[in-house]
């Protein structure tokens, strides 16, 4: 997968680590072997999804590249990747209107703006939120024809164990790196490309 992301992964690597030491070492940690061998194994989970991915984030891009809105959703550790890829990929470099919310957060009252026409983006978390996931999975799968769903857990996530779902933030940052790209190389438009952004004082 790109280079950058890579280098972005290992980045989040030692910080993760490092947290996880720290607790470790004040007061102990009863996943912390487990925690440990999914440093060791994903990397190459995340490139083996990102070049299997390939194929859906290149129908996902041809599907909404024209698209008036796409929202995002998700829970757990990769909600906050469905709110920068919200805010950042969709809306500042791609010029899309878009919102993120946490799937726990979509029957309280964002579900009112579901339609059959309507693009959803959902990161499935392999943690224990997911049931949140899928119960909006459910909903959507019964009033929506435009979701789209990427699991984790269908690209190899799972085999990080029990704590599969604290890496959830770095395999969705490394797989909408690739639907990204795809997604801007369809519409022609760069993911440098700005209209404000380093042009002008605000």
């Amino acid at each position: 997968f790109e280079a950058n992301s890579a280098a972005k992964l290992e980045k989040m690597g030692y910080a993760m680590a490092l947290a996880l030491e720290l607790v470790q070492q004040v007061e102990g940690y009863d996943k912390y072997e487990q925690m440990l061998a999914g440093f060791d194994k994903i990397f190459e989970v995340c490139e083996n999804a990102a070049q299997s991915a390939r194929k859906a984030a290149k129908k996902f891009a041809e599907q909404y590249k024209d698209a008036p809105v796409v929202y995002i959703m998700s829970s757990g550790a990769s909600a906050e990747v469905a709110y920068s890829s919200s805010i950042c990929l969709m809306m500042e470099m791609q010029w899309i209107n878009s919102c993120s919310f946490h799937a726990g957060e979509f029957f309280h009252g964002p579900f009112e703006i579901t339609d059959p026409d309507t693009a959803f983006l959902l990161l499935k978390s392999t943690g224990k939120t997911a049931a949140l996931d899928e119960r909006a999975i459910r909903f959507l799968s019964r009033y929506n024809r435009h979701l789209t769903v990427i699991d984790g857990e269908k690209y190899g996530l799972k085999e990080l164990g029990d704590v599969s779902g604290y890496y959830d933030y770095d395999f969705y940052n490394c797989m909408l790196a690739v639907y990204n790209k795809l997604l801007a190389d369809m519409r022609n438009h760069p993911l440098s490309k700005r209209k404000y952004m380093w042009k002008y004082n605000y």
